[in-house]
């Protein structure tokens, strides 16, 4: 009986297999992985490549996190812009639809104002004939009728709606950078057309002094036609001066509203009436500027406003003209293109 071997062999065949298996592994797995080992020859440059590479995405992403900062704002601003309630819509139409009434109403008495004022005219042309015809006493009662139809006519003026007697004007216009946007609204010719209508309907010679307000670079500007401040007498002859003024004022369109300095202005040229043309509510608290305006005005100045352009949906520019006009005795009346 041949007798087994106790030598231990810890090379044999199976452990040869298990270590050529093991390390031909290890050569593949190294082979897939050597791509990805760093290089240790320049290591302080790739560091400094990649620390270059993450700076430039850390610079991305913050002009990224300030353009979406910047749409954030801009969208709040746009929200703000709508009313925040459905109470403050519906109170945004009812008064929408009281100013379109009061509108109509003041149109309708600017009508009826007309055809008396031309019942009046045909009245004096027929006691004219009269008078011709009839013997010249010396109290004649179609003399002094004539008379006094005459001063009835050549005392009342209807200005876009607006009736008065005055005959000693300050017109302030809005010069701001909203009356002319390139891609939106231009009221630059509707401004000087509405002028040129109101200086139409004065029925006898005015004095008058314009002031246009604006604030280019953030500070308020005054103009003043004629420039030394003294009333200029409006006749039928010298109007196309004064729409001419306008006109150039409106090539100079820019900036903010500085509607008080511009009001405060007027005021201190003491004319019998103030009418102010304008588009939008003042740069300020409109709150302060009424306020400011109504404390200067200790001689009770009234003083008129014309909502330039589509005003209905300026909860803030129509309480502000509101009250300004309310509280210093004048009108407030809406005028739009078309």
């Amino acid at each position: 009986m041949k007798k087994r071997s106790r030598e231990i062999n810890i090379f044999s065949m199976s452990a040869l297999d298990l270590f050529a298996s093991a390390m031909g592994a290890f050569i593949l797995i190294t082979i897939v992985l050597f791509p990805f080992f760093p290089n240790l020859g320049d290591s302080s440059k790739r560091i400094v490549e990649e620390k270059a590479r993450l700076e430039q995405e850390r610079a991305k992403l913050r002009q990224e996190r300030t353009g979406l900062e910047q749409e954030r704002a801009k969208l709040k601003q746009e929200k703000a812009k709508v009313p925040k309630t459905k109470v403050e819509d519906a109170e945004l139409q009812r008064e929408k639809a009281r100013l379109e009434q009061e509108q109509i109403r003041l149109k309708q008495e600017r009508v009826k104002l007309e055809q008396e004022m031309a019942k009046l005219e045909q009245e004096r042309a027929k006691l004219e004939q009269e008078r011709t015809k009839a013997p010249k006493p010396q109290n004649n009662p179609l003399e002094e009728r004539i008379k006094a139809l005459e001063k009835q006519l050549n005392g009342t003026s209807v200005l876009l709606g607006i009736k008065t007697t005055a005959r000693k004007f300050v017109i302030v216009v809005d010069m701001s950078g909203s009356i002319y946007q390139p891609r939106g609204q231009d009221y630059r010719q509707f401004i000087t057309l509405s002028v040129r209508d109101m200086l139409a309907s004065f029925q006898s010679e005015i004095e008058l002094v314009l002031i246009g307000f604006h604030s280019p670079n953030r500070r308020a500007r005054l103009h003043f036609w004629p420039e030394n401040r003294r009333y200029f007498r409006v006749q039928k002859n010298t109007r196309n001066r004064v729409v001419a003024t306008i006109n150039n004022w409106m090539g100079l369109v820019d900036g903010g509203t500085p509607t008080r300095e511009a009001l405060t202005a007027a005021l201190a040229l003491n004319p019998e009436e103030i009418i102010l043309l304008s588009d939008g509510a003042p740069s300020e608290d409109w709150r302060q500027v009424v306020n400011a305006v109504t404390a200067q005005n200790r001689k009770k100045i009234p003083i008129h406003a014309v909502a330039i352009g589509i005003y209905v949906t300026k909860r803030d520019f129509i309480d502000f003209l509101v009250q300004l006009t309310k509280r210093n005795g004048g009108y407030f009346v809406g005028a739009k293109p078309g």
